[in-house]
């Protein structure tokens, strides 16, 4: 009983360690250790940083917590983490006919609620309506595009629009 409880251990210690130690010197992400290793630097850092995001409490915890409130908690900062394409694909693909409907008049639900899952922020939603009403064709090309189509066609069109180029992948 005694060993299994060790290898159980262990093996959760390795399993929990693993992601920090392959950080490399890529940053501290978000959570306690992002606050607690500020300015340090090197993988060493990085490694310390992601045990700390991840004990005593997960950064996830403060993940949710930012993206339930809109605010930025302990570095973790929603409106900056990129965004699920898994999502973003699904929203497309269940709402195809609605969302060209939408586009096509530059208004509607279901363009807003595009607008919503792909990060658009409030004070850019009218040049997104306009741009997807002005860039359609591009949008409807075939009655065969796939979702990943139409977001691959949405990210081309919003790179040549300043105020959205920041909402593509």
């Amino acid at each position: 009983m005694k060993k299994s409880l060790i290898m159980m251990s262990l093996t959760a210690a390795i399993g929990f360690g693993a992601q920090p130690a392959l950080a490399g010197d890529a940053g501290a992400g978000c959570g306690l250790g992002k606050v607690v290793m500020e300015g340090k630097s090197g993988k060493g850092a990085n490694i310390a940083a992601g045990i700390l995001n991840v004990f005593p409490i997960a950064n996830t915890f403060f993940m949710t917590t930012a993206a339930a409130t809109g605010d930025e908690i302990l570095g973790c900062d929603t409106s900056t983490t990129v965004m699920n394409e898994a999502n973003k694909k699904a929203f497309v693909a269940n709402n195809m006919d609605n969302l060209s409907r939408d586009m096509a008049q530059g208004s509607g639900v279901h363009l807003e609620a595009l607008a919503d899952v792909m990060g658009v922020a409030e004070e850019d939603k009218d040049a997104f309506y306009s741009m997807t009403q002005d860039e359609y064709v591009a949008f409807s090309a075939s009655d065969s595009a796939s979702a990943d189509d139409v977001l691959a066609n949405l990210n081309t069109a919003m790179l040549a629009y300043p105020e959205l180029a920041k909402y593509t992948r």
